[in-house]
């Protein structure tokens, strides 16, 4: 199943519930919905609507760090995931956390660290190469989030996650030319389920189109 997505919710959520199939909860970069938020997604989205979600931003500025300070962070995160449904969960790494023997063992001790109640976990680490980045998978099944316009696909999953931050950053827009790359490669990969996760100032617009382009 291919899902196209933009992260957050670029028009109001009424209008968004008709123009996509899914969506990655941005808000939780800063703070968790309340429970009355996220009730009301749940009874107004569509019947097969599918939710992924972004982990609080502090866990990666804190170097993914095994805190009780990030424990706590990580426990209201897996509890608002489970009621949610989500399909997956995204963890961003800050751009100059960059791949280092500290750093590799660090994430890797934070991914197992993760309680197994967390539906599928995707890691985001727009600094490392993509070896580096599957070197790091091996304390559970994660995805790695990338970009193929710029990076190597990294090796096939159950779930796939693409995140598309933007050509030249989040005020930039993808051309014609960059959705039909996007779409080519979407195309070719055997997945289960794939996610295809917009997040740059034109998210709507590129979303639509690329949905369009492929038909769903």
């Amino acid at each position: 199943m291919l899902f196209v997505a933009c992260s957050g919710f670029p028009v109001p959520v009424s209008r968004y519930w008709g123009q996509f199939a899914a969506v990655e909860i941005s808000d939780t970069e800063l703070g968790i919905p309340g429970a009355g938020t996220v009730r009301r997604w749940l009874r107004e989205s569509p019947k097969g609507f599918a939710f992924t979600a972004l982990a609080p931003k502090a866990l990666g500025e804190s170097g993914f760090r095994r805190t009780k300070e990030n424990a706590a962070l990580v426990e209201e995160f897996a509890t608002f995931a489970d009621t949610l449904g989500a399909r997956a969960v995204v963890f961003q790494a800050p751009p100059d956390f960059e791949a280092s023997k500290a750093t590799k063992t660090a994430l890797r001790s934070f991914v197992g660290w993760l309680p197994d109640s967390l539906p599928r976990v995707v890691l985001d680490l727009p600094a490392w190469g993509t070896a580096d980045a599957e070197a790091v998978a091996d304390k559970r099944p994660v995805s790695l989030a990338y970009d193929p316009l710029t990076f190597d696909p990294p090796a096939p999953s159950e779930l796939v996650y693409v995140r598309l931050p933007g050509p030249a950053g989040h005020r930039s827009r993808y051309d014609e030319e960059s959705i039909e790359s996007i779409a080519t490669h979407l195309e070719g990969i055997e997945a289960e389920t794939v996610f295809c996760v917009f997040r740059n100032i034109d998210m709507q617009a590129n979303g639509a189109s690329l949905r369009e382009r492929l038909g769903v």
